[in-house]
């Protein structure tokens, strides 16, 4: 048995067979924006097609086409905002041929509805000055501080591109992120020094910078979410060193500061703004089904938001984009089973009629739910997660653990995800868990993970997987482990601390082996980055060796398949090839694939749909009921 199974998928291997429902959900949306012009006239829609993005503006009443803007072959359209009801502010670029993805920064282009010739901008946008449909802001250097540039914020009048505009603020420090308040005044700059020190300043009506929040002396970083309408008042994300992050309000006037909301278990996880884009009115909470919370419940625009996600139950709600009266809108609708449905609402009958799915062509029906669990570790520490269970059958299914990547500043959360539909709607229970060191849990949780890669994050992984399997939700002895990045060292890690647990791993573009993170990639040769290694590894070489699936090849004795793209710079192919060797001395050679032109992932649909039809060949020759381990060896 063993040798017919290895044998007959080394022969398909190089040639997966790959079903349309894979092909579906590998594939990229084809609406991605979808805003309405300030007078409600028009909608400008950019949908994706095989040949690159186009924007189509449509008349509002009957969805005709009016006016077409081709960003030509592979083009890429990564904003698109109206200035005024006359002109779109369109970002754009090209992806690469062979990469599939753009390479260079985008290119701004201010397009006249119904002009044919787009006028380039030599600027980079930076935004809009509410009530000005003649000026933008943009953004240029102004020296530079210990190398990194000093952003200057100017304003341009879009029919004098020649001129050098009107300077509105310089940044205090080098690389610094801004945000500018509604009309144009620049309000917060963030820098983040090369410890990881994070400086927030604000600045006034003087024009002075100040220093509000240094998380040097502080221990926390503080992060501005947005500004009110009347610009009087700010809303900052705020880190604390006993629990999950709050919001906070900051009257810019006096320095007053106030505690908004604040969640026992969840971060703020996404601002949900008012009709009109210009103020935060909540924000989503929670570790499994987002759950929206407000600050002003008695403001009407809050009431009549609740109103809004109480029409749309189990979804999360956009407001993509209103007219300037706010009496017809765009909203957008997401959840666990649907990427994304754009709708054209109007406020005065309160009716909605569905303007395009993202994906038009994926049945939704047959998408599976994500059911949200918690689980507790070994050391008592709550962690929590989701299951999707394929349609019910007669026995329980087989199970892939699904590990993501990071590990840190990322969290597995409710939304669509494709990698799960592929694999749930293929038979397989997938479970994903946010172990320690995963963000949305406050800043304590996170650091929780600093030093146990290998350890105490693997057992949270164990810990949850015998859950799943003690609460008899799936077979116990068919399951696997998968994940890419960090979620690919995770599933070695797994193969090696467990191997009577998982029946198979599987890795993409993982890191195996912790001591070359030191000398091979791109994150230790920053400064920064050399010190984000040495917080949440630490520098001891042989804990790190310990820890390190290519060190302990032979200890690999379940099925693997690797899978590694060779352009990868931040976890270079290296470490896939000394680990493949390695396992290949040891006597147990791993499936093995590489990507021509990948980096750090899979860009291109042609290598996602390759990678998930080897995936699944692999997972299924190794579940087979009443099987043991069954592949291993040959590659193509």
């Amino acid at each position: 048995m063993f040798a017919t199974v290895a044998l007959g998928l080394a022969a398909a291997w190089a040639h997966p067979v790959v079903d349309a429902t894979t092909q579906q959900l590998m594939h990229r949306a084809d609406f991605e924006q979808v805003v309405i012009s300030p007078d409600g006239a028009h909608l400008a829609v950019a949908s994706h097609t095989n040949d690159g993005t186009m924007i189509t503006v449509m008349n509002r009443q009957t969805l005709a086409a009016e006016f077409q803007i081709n960003p030509g072959s592979r083009g890429e359209v990564s904003s698109l905002d109206w200035l005024g009801s006359s002109h779109l502010i369109v970002a754009a670029s090209r992806a690469d041929r062979a990469y599939g993805v753009a390479l260079g920064e985008p290119t701004l282009y201010l397009v006249t509805i119904g002009q044919a010739h787009p006028i380039r901008l030599p600027v980079s946008f930076a935004g809009m000055i509410e009530g000005n449909d003649h000026e933008i802001l943009v953004e240029s250097c102004d020296g530079y501080d210990d190398g990194e540039c000093k952003l200057k914020i100017s304003r341009v009048d879009i029919n004098h591109f020649t001129a050098t505009g009107t300077t509105v603020a310089v940044a205090p420090a080098g690389s610094s992120d801004v945000t500018l308040d509604h009309q144009g005044k620049v309000r917060f700059a963030v820098a983040v020094d090369k410890e990881a020190n994070e400086k927030l300043f604000v600045h006034g009506d003087d024009d002075k910078w100040t220093v509000l929040n240094d998380s040097k002396s502080s221990g926390a970083y503080v992060l501005p979410m947005g500004i009110s309408r009347d610009n009087t008042t700010a809303f900052l994300i705020t880190e604390h060193k006993d629990g999950p992050d709050s919001i906070d309000a900051y009257v810019l006037s006096s320095g007053a500061r106030k505690e908004l909301l604040r969640d026992k278990v969840s971060d703020p996880l996404g601002v949900i703004s008012s009709t009109d884009q210009l103020e935060p009115i909540g924000t989503w909470f929670g570790p499994g089904v987002p759950t929206a919370r407000f600050w002003n419940e008695d403001d009407n625009e809050v009431k009549w938001r609740k109103m809004l996600n109480q029409a749309f139950p189990g979804m999360q709600t956009e407001i993509t984009s209103a007219s300037e009266r706010g009496d017809v809108m765009v909203v957008r609708t997401t959840g666990d089973r649907d990427p994304g449905t754009y709708y054209l609402l109007d406020r005065g009958t309160n009716k909605a009629r569905i303007l395009f799915h993202a994906k038009p062509s994926l049945d939704l029906a047959s998408q599976l739910p994500a059911t949200p669990v918690t689980v507790t570790a070994r050391d008592g520490l709550p962690l929590h997660g989701f299951i999707t269970l394929p349609p019910k059958g007669a026995a329980p299914p087989p199970m892939v653990v699904m590990v993501h990547g990071g590990p840190f500043f990322i969290r597995d959360s409710w939304g669509y995800d494709e990698e799960t539909q592929v694999l749930a709607q293929h038979g397989y229970a997938v479970l994903r868990v946010n172990f320690r060191g995963s963000s949305g849990f406050g800043k304590p949780f996170m650091q929780r993970g600093y030093g146990q890669w290998g350890t105490g994050m693997q057992d949270d992984v164990t810990d949850a997987t015998r859950w799943a399997i003690n609460q008899g939700l799936v077979d116990g002895h068919r399951v696997c482990i998968y994940g890419g990045s960090y979620g690919g060292y995770a599933a070695l890690m797994g193969a090696i601390r467990e191997p009577g647990l998982y029946r198979c791993a599987a890795g993409l573009a993982g890191v195996y082996d912790l001591n070359r993170l030191y000398s091979w990639g791109d994150i230790y040769r920053s400064d920064y980055g050399l010190k984000y290694l040495q917080t949440v590894l630490g520098t001891d070489k042989a804990q790190l060796s310990q820890r390190s699936p290519s060190d302990h090849a032979a200890d690999i004795t379940i099925p693997v398949f690797l899978a590694h793209g060779d352009l990868d710079g931040r976890v270079p192919i290296k470490h896939a090839r000394e680990l493949r060797k390695a396992m290949t001395k040891a006597g147990h050679e791993p499936l093995y694939t590489e990507y021509e032109y990948e980096g750090h992932g899979l860009a291109l649909e042609a290598d996602r749909v390759d990678f998930y039809g080897k995936l699944l060949m692999f997972l299924d020759a190794n579940t087979a009921p009443g099987g043991g381990s069954s592949v291993a060896g040959a590659s193509p």
